[in-house]
């Protein structure tokens, strides 16, 4: 009796204890932890991988905007490719967070002016080779159009004696000059023979310049008179309603040149206590200046200025060989230096209006004018030169006046926008 009493009683107590650990809720965490511990593994290497492929992607999309935005300004199209991978190597370093990067070609559109690429990197994951995702691709493009600036610039090189000089290198200072000319041209036409954006001209110098258009021969017979308003003659005092006009020039002229005029004329200056006569430092081929002088031409030098040059004014062209044959032949330096003279030319000969008048008055889109002024020293006034001895000869001759006029006429080239 007492053994079936104590069994019955271990039973009870035995059925009890099922059923409160049956609806007892200690310990349930840990099959729940254990039921999703893979998924938030996963979530968490999604998550790290996902954040180094973001920084991969941001790096790479920056470093092809960089590249392509440097290389997008080469002019020459052929060379582009090669310079938009030197930026990019730049600015994506080999090895950046483990990641290898496949640089597609560029692809360069000459006739809408875009210029695109793409670049993939593959980069190895982490936590996510427990799912077996051992990389990631990650790709990038970028596409630019470049922006069209049409330009007219004019090279005015100096060719007086002293470009005849050592350069300090083995070569002359007329040498390094013609270099300096060929490598402007190689940048701004690239690998073209010509632009339709693109025109230069080339103004030779030395005390004068010879206005003739560059291997045009003169004839003396050929020279026409246009009928102007009438006018005092500001180098003789006459009056008169006639300039005369060369057949190999557009430069119109006071007098009638002789049979031995070598092209070059005197600056329009009066005299030098009266700078407001000097119609030099302003723009345009017939102009009063402020003390009255009309300045309808210019006056021959007859063959006075006996160092003037065989080369004259080559003309906005935008044809390659004319440039590059115009600097070559720039060899024999000769005469003293008036770079007055030189840059009051070539202002004019890329400047709208006479006596050039090549330039486009009214280009469409961006539009730059430009002059490249190479010269080796200071001004030095001649017997002969461009300002008819204003000035006096010799280095004196700078201190006493050119380099004003030289700075006046640079400041209204400036004001002008070129």
């Amino acid at each position: 009796m007492n053994w079936y009493v104590e069994t019955e009683a271990l039973k009870r107590r035995l059925g009890v204890a099922c059923r409160r650990f049956l609806v007892s809720e200690n310990g349930s965490s840990l099959p729940v932890l254990a039921a999703l511990i893979l998924p938030m593994m996963g979530f968490i290497g999604l998550s790290v991988d996902a954040g180094r492929g973001y920084l991969v992607k941001a790096r790479l999309g920056d470093a092809l905007d960089a590249a392509v935005l440097a290389g997008s300004h080469v002019a020459d199209d052929t060379l582009i490719d090669a310079e938009i991978r030197k930026y990019f190597d730049a600015n994506f370093p080999p090895g950046y967070m483990g990641a290898t990067v496949t640089l597609a070609a560029a692809v360069v559109d000459p006739v809408s002016g875009t210029i695109s690429i793409g670049a993939t990197a593959d980069t190895g994951t982490s936590f996510m080779q427990l799912f077996g995702k051992y990389s990631m691709q990650i790709s990038s493009g970028v596409e630019v159009t470049r922006e069209t600036v049409s330009m007219d610039v004019v090279l005015s090189i100096d060719m007086s004696g002293s470009m005849s000089n050592s350069d300090g290198s083995g070569s002359t200072r007329i040498a390094a000059a013609r270099t300096a000319g060929h490598t402007l041209i190689d940048i701004l036409y690239g690998n073209k023979t010509a632009s339709d954006t693109l025109t230069l001209g080339v103004v030779p110098w030395n005390g004068a310049v010879n206005v003739w258009m560059d291997g045009v021969a003169y004839d003396d017979t050929a020279t026409t008179t246009v009928t102007v308003p009438s006018y005092i003659d500001p180098w003789d005092g006459g009056s008169q309603t006639q300039v005369f006009l060369p057949n190999n020039t557009p430069v119109r002229l006071l007098d009638p040149p002789d049979d031995d005029w070598n092209g070059c004329v005197y600056a329009r200056y009066k005299n030098s206590l009266a700078p407001d006569g000097i119609a030099d430092h302003l723009l345009g081929a017939d102009l009063t200046t402020t003390d009255g002088t009309e300045w309808p031409a210019w006056e021959d030098s007859d063959d006075d200025y006996d160092s003037c040059l065989d080369h004259g004014i080559t003309r906005l062209t935008d044809q390659r060989t004319t440039i590059e044959n115009a600097i070559d032949d720039l060899t024999s330096p000769q005469g003293v230096t008036d770079i007055a003279q030189g840059l009051s030319w070539a202002w004019r000969v890329v400047s709208p209006g006479e006596p050039f008048d090549d330039a486009d008055p009214f280009p469409t889109g961006l539009h730059e004018r430009a002059i490249v002024l190479l010269t080796d020293g200071q001004q030095y006034g001649g017997a002969d030169d461009g300002y008819n001895q204003a000035f006096g000869p010799g280095s004196g001759a700078g201190a006493a006046g050119m380099d004003d006029r030289l700075r006046a006429i640079a400041a209204n080239v400036k004001a002008g926008g070129i």
